[in-house]
């Protein structure tokens, strides 16, 4: 979508109206971000409300996921079209209006509908918040800004899980919806009294091929992981046809825009090194960085038999570690090269990645907390490190179509990492239990020998049970095991493209220019 008159690079905004516009923005992204994730906690509420069954109540959550990833592919446009206020307003309307009606809503239909209405309204919010923090903020304080911004983006998620779980428990699972009304109105007015408005280019083109081969296929893709783990994958006619649709839409899209006059894309914005290099290196974070939220609670509560009360304090300190992350890299990108911070972010992912990998039964609390903090620490440092590093030389005028790109790519990353985990546990768990239950006979020496404890007799109905039991628990924490340690590799993979991205501060710092 190449502009024939690009508009001019925004001026920062006053510092006391910067601060007003941060307000808006982080509450923004804190309604929209816990609303991705609130909902998990209801289903069991929702499936028994609607009397639906678990394949059909999941659809609450992946008609979400489908209208978020299929519009976001077209914020950028939308928003230079109409102008990027008036967009950013219409969404958060339009949000609260569609969580108003999720919360009264009377059949499963009407439900996973208006679902997938927030998750086509709600898409605009974290782009163009960003959009909006990174124009008001001067360059040399994107980092600073983008820290304290990512706070409602990155803490949503983790303090979901024990808000919903509170509010379903006491008021019933409709309520969780009407907290969006007195949080989206107060984001509606900081938005109408503080936020700068970008004037609209009515005249931009539309590519109407482009746009369409780009939104249907990652839709479809996107439906494809959402539904392949329940489907058993390619054993699935659907999901096959899913898969194979997407590829073929995207194949269409990619060909279309290098070969067309007026993309739906504008190609200039990959002439951008760290841009390109932003776009892998967020790809690989969206592979891992949800992926302790969806399995430490599975771990805690089906292999530890936590209370859910007791998972969702362990899940604060990796909270705690995000905001600590989120608030000192902004100071030490002032005086630290990003690059080794990246790298630092990188070592702690790993660290606390390969520790999860050596966990056993016996693992204590405190042990899980502090692994929790540097989880937070490594994601909170590569987040805003990264996010600074990929925007910093790109062109104000490209932002429109950069930023909901950056996150396009993330989601799709989150889904597919979420996706293959899940698939993996469940089944390296199958293989591993096959492998152990060879050995789970009364054959074996230790049980010839007396050394293996009465109440795990084979023989017996209800030893032969609690053994497989127990066989069971330990399958799936060695699966569970393997699963962080790939984790870890595939993080430390990511750390020689560190060379590639620019340090936007050389000289300042001393530095040879890269």
């Amino acid at each position: 979508m190449s502009a024939r008159h690009p508009p001019a690079t925004p001026a920062p905004a006053p510092a006391v109206r910067r601060g007003w516009v941060m307000a808006t923005c982080i509450a923004a992204a804190s309604v929209y971000s816990m609303n991705m994730n609130i909902v998990s906690i209801s289903l069991p509420h929702m499936q028994g409300t609607f009397s639906a069954a678990p394949d059909q109540i999941a659809w609450v959550v992946t008609s979400f996921i489908l209208g978020l990833t299929m519009s976001i592919a077209c914020i950028g446009w939308v928003a230079e079209r109409f102008g990027r206020k008036n967009v950013f307003l219409g969404a958060l309307f339009a949000f609260v209006g569609a969580s108003v009606m999720c919360g009264n809503a009377t059949s499963l239909e009407g439900e996973v509908l208006w679902r997938f209405l927030q998750g086509v309204t709600g898409a605009a919010i974290l782009p163009l918040s960003q959009s909006i923090i990174l124009d008001v903020y001067p360059p040399e304080q994107h980092s600073r800004a983008i820290g304290l911004w990512s706070l409602g983006n990155m803490a949503g998620p983790v303090l979901a899980p024990p808000i919903g779980g509170y509010i379903t428990e006491m008021y019933g699972w409709p309520s969780m919806f009407d907290l969006n009304v007195p949080a989206g109105a107060l984001c509606i007015l900081g938005t109408i009294l503080f936020v700068p408005a970008r004037p609209p280019q009515p005249g931009r083109h539309l590519d109407i091929v482009g746009m369409f081969t780009l939104v249907v296929g990652l839709g479809l893709i996107q439906l494809m992981v959402n539904r392949g783990a329940g489907l058993d994958w390619f054993a699935s006619p659907e999901i096959v046809f899913e898969g194979l649709a997407g590829l073929f839409l995207l194949y269409i899209f990619l060909v279309h825009i290098l070969t067309t006059r007026r993309p739906f894309l504008d190609l200039d914005m990959f002439r951008d090194r760290n841009f390109c290099v932003g776009l892998v290196f967020i790809t690989s974070f969206g592979l891992y960085s949800f992926l302790p939220l969806v399995t430490l609670p599975l771990f805690l509560r089906n292999l530890l038999a936590y209370p859910v009360e007791m998972i969702g304090l362990l899940l604060v300190p990796r909270a705690l570690g995000v905001v600590i992350g989120n608030l000192t890299v902004a100071r030490l990108m002032k005086h630290v090269d990003p690059r080794f911070l990246v790298l630092c972010g990188l070592a702690s992912v790993c660290g606390s990645s390969w520790n999860v990998s050596t966990w056993t039964l016996d693992v204590g609390v405190w042990e899980v907390a502090v692994n929790g903090v540097f989880q937070g620490l490594g994601n909170g440092i590569l987040y805003v490190t990264l996010n600074t590093l990929t925007f910093h030389s790109l062109p104000a005028r490209h932002r429109p179509q950069a930023v909901p790109l950056f996150f396009l790519v993330f989601n799709i990353a989150a889904s597919i990492g979420i996706a293959a985990m899940i698939t993996y546990w469940v089944e390296s768990t199958q293989s591993t239990h096959a492998v152990l239950s060879e050995s789970a006979s009364s054959l074996n020496q230790l049980f010839r020998s007396g050394q293996v404890p009465q109440a795990w007799d084979p023989k017996s109905p209800a030893g032969a049970a609690a053994l497989d039991t127990m066989i069971t628990r330990q399958a799936s924490l060695i699966a569970f095991e393997i699963s962080f340690q790939i984790v870890a590799i595939v993080a430390a993979l990511t750390a020689p493209l560190v060379l590639l991205l620019r340090n936007p501060w050389p000289r300042r710092r001393g530095g040879p220019r890269s």
